[in-house]
C-alpha cells in the first residue's frame, strides 16, 4: 500500500508542477501555505472535485472466507477560494461489510486517522476538511464484500446523481490467483480492460484511466485454466442426468425406442432359451460319451430303443428346428454366438440319427 500511496502522491505533485490549472488558490512560489481562516469556510461542495480514485480489489487475502477485500483511496481538490468543511461521499456495493474510513496527510506515512461515517443505502458519508491553500488529505475507505457462492464480482458506481463526484483519474489494482483472469466492463456491458493499459506486477494487475468516459465499472474474476478432463467429467455427468430425467418422456413419444426395447427383451429371452437347450445338449453328449467305444458306436447307442419310424420323426423335428433357427438368424434377431451354438447342436443330432438309420 505504501508503494501505491507514493505513486499517487508523485502523480499528484507532477500534475501540480506541470499544469498551473491544477494549482490551489493562495499557493505562493515558495510553496508556503496560508493559515486556515475559520471564517473563510463553507459547507458547499460546489468547488470540490475528485481528482483521483484508487481502488484495490484483493481476491487472495480472504479467499478462505469467500470474501473480497477492497480498499479505496480518494483525493479531493478544492478549486475555490474558501476552505471546505462539509460532507464527502462515495458509493459502495450492496452487501458491504466491515467499513472503515480513515484520513491521512499526503506527505506523511502515518496510519490513517479513523473517521466517523454514516450509511444511507449504497452511499457512505463522512465529515471532511479540504483547505483552499494546502495539499489535500488522502481519504481511505476499506470494506469487505462477501462472496457466499464462490463467485468473485465487484461493482463501483462513480457518478451517483447529486451525491457523488466522478473522478478525473481512476486507478484499479486487482490481486488474484495466477490461474484466474479478470474481465472489466462499463455500465453498458462494454469491455474497458484494454483501455486501462493493464500491466502485471506479481499477482496484481494495474489499470489507469485518465478522464474516463464511463460512470461505472463491473469486475468479474474467473478461473482461466480449468482442467479439460475436469470439464469433460462434469459435461458427461450433466448429460447422464439429463438423459435419466428426459428418457421416460422421449420413450413415450418415440415408437422406435419402444420397438428397440422389445427387440432387446426378446433377444435376451431367446438367449436364455438357447443356453438352456445348449446345456441340455451338452448333458446328452456327456452321457453319450461316457463309454470308451468308437465315436460311431457311442452316437448310435443313444437311439438303440427307437424304431426306424421314430428316428425319422425325430430327424424331421430336428430339421424343422434347424430351419426355424436359420430364419431367426437371417432376420437379425439372434447373436452369432447363440446361432452357431444351437446350429451345431441340431446338426449333430441330425447326423447321429442319420447314422443310426443307415
Amino acid at each position: 500500500m505504501k508503494r501505491i500511496k507514493q505513486y499517487l502522491i508523485s502523480i499528484f505533485l507532477i500534475v501540480l508542477l506541470i499544469n498551473t490549472a491544477y494549482g490551489f488558490p493562495g499557493m505562493t512560489a515558495n510553496n508556503s501555505t496560508a493559515q486556515q481562516d475559520l471564517v473563510n469556510s463553507t459547507e458547499s461542495d460546489q468547488d470540490i472535485t475528485l481528482v483521483q480514485n484508487l481502488i484495490e480489489v484483493d481476491a487472495l487475502q480472504l479467499r478462505s472466507q469467500n470474501e473480497l477485500y477492497v480498499r479505496e483511496t480518494l483525493i479531493f481538490k478544492n478549486t475555490g477560494t474558501m476552505n471546505f468543511d462539509g460532507s464527502l461521499r462515495t458509493w459502495v456495493p450492496d452487501g458491504t461489510e466491515g467499513i472503515k474510513i480513515g484520513k491521512s496527510e499526503m506527505m506523511q506515512g502515518a496510519n490513517p486517522e479513523p473517521i466517523v461515517w454514516k450509511q444511507n443505502g449504497n452511499i457512505i458519508t463522512w465529515q471532511g476538511e479540504i483547505n483552499a491553500s494546502a495539499l489535500p488529505p488522502l481519504y481511505t475507505v476499506e470494506y469487505l464484500l462477501p462472496e457466499p457462492n464462490g463467485t468473485k464480482q465487484y461493482s463501483k458506481i462513480f457518478l451517483y446523481p447529486t451525491l457523488t463526484k466522478k473522478p478525473s483519474s481512476i486507478m484499479l489494482k486487482i490481486t488474484l490467483d495466477k490461474e484466474e483472469s479478470a474481465a472489466i466492463m462499463d455500465e453498458n456491458g462494454n469491455s474497458i480492460s484494454a483501455s486501462g493499459s493493464p500491466r502485471v506486477e506479481g499477482n496484481s494487475i494495474l489499470y489507469d484511466w485518465e478522464t474516463p468516459e464511463f460512470n461505472e465499472i463491473n469486475l468479474a474474476i474467473s478461473s482461466s485454466t480449468a482442467a479439460p478432463s475436469g470439464i469433460a467429467g462434469y459435461v458427461i455427468l450433466g448429460l447422464i442426468v439429463i438423459l435419466v430425467f428426459s428418457y421416460p418422456v422421449i420413450r413415450k413419444k418415440n415408437k422406435k425406442i419402444r420397438a428397440f426395447e422389445e427387440k432387446i427383451r426378446n433377444s435376451l429371452k431367446r438367449k436364455e432359451t438357447a443356453e438352456e437347450t445348449a446345456e441340455e445338449s451338452r448333458e446328452e453328449l456327456v452321457e453319450e460319451t461316457t463309454t470308451p467305444e468308437p465315436v460311431e458306436a457311442e452316437e448310435e447307442t443313444g437311439f438303440e430303443g427307437n424304431t426306424k419310424e421314430e428316428l425319422e420323426v425325430m430327424k424331421d423335428e430336428t430339421l424343422s428346428k434347424l430351419s426355424e433357427l436359420n430364419k431367426e438368424y437371417e432376420s437379425g434377431n439372434m447373436l452369432d454366438e447363440e446361432y452357431e451354438e444351437l446350429k451345431k447342436s441340431y446338426q449333430g443330432r441330425i447326423d447321429k440319427i442319420k447314422r443310426r438309420l443307415e
